[in-house]
């Protein structure tokens, strides 16, 4: 961020439009977790339905072990992976390739890093607000996008489970597996 943009944040750079680019982000990010949560709510009451058709066709016991793995792959797998949609692990990694030089972290209050309330008052006078926006911003757009491919990789591995599921009662009921 060039030194002069700070001063004038509000003429230059229009701060209420990167306010708002933040705001967009962070609602993408929530979006996500109210999608992933409804999608393995939903998952998780569609199984008991396909689960409860497909219940009544025993396993011989020689396939019992297979049956348990892939009960496990098919039908658990997917709802941690709902679950990894809500608390993103690599949060670290979406910022580390950017500069931070002169970011206070003002945007994201971290107790530990300001104790004091004081200590939060000067850094918030003498803070770059562009910098801190444009790096808050930068921040969440990396986290929305991990949400993202989360999300789609956990629905695209429901939508494989629900065809293995498929495909397994359809040879039961043909008499294919017994």
């Amino acid at each position: 961020m060039a030194e002069q943009s700070s001063g004038n944040f509000h003429d230059k750079l229009n701060a209420d439009a990167l306010i708002d680019v933040l705001h967009e982000a962070q609602n993408t990010v929530r979006s996500y977790d109210t999608k992933a949560q409804i999608v393995g709510v939903g998952y998780i009451f569609a199984l008991g339905v396909v689960q409860q058709s497909g219940s009544h066709m025993p396993v011989p016991i020689e396939f019992a072990g297979w049956y348990v793995l892939s009960g496990w792959l098919i039908v658990i797998l997917p709802i941690i992976m709902f679950a990894m949609v809500l608390y993103p692990s690599r949060i670290d990694k979406v910022t580390v390739n950017h500069s931070a030089e002169k970011i206070s972290g003002l945007m994201y209050f971290d107790v530990q890093k300001f104790p004091q309330a004081d200590d939060y008052a000067k850094a918030t006078i003498n803070a770059d607000w562009a910098a801190e926006v444009v790096y808050e911003i930068i921040k969440v757009s990396g986290i929305r996008d991990i949400k993202r491919s989360r999300f789609l990789r956990a629905l695209y591995w429901a939508g494989g489970s629900f065809t293995m599921l498929f495909v397994s009662q359809m040879l039961r009921a043909n008499g294919v597996m017994q």
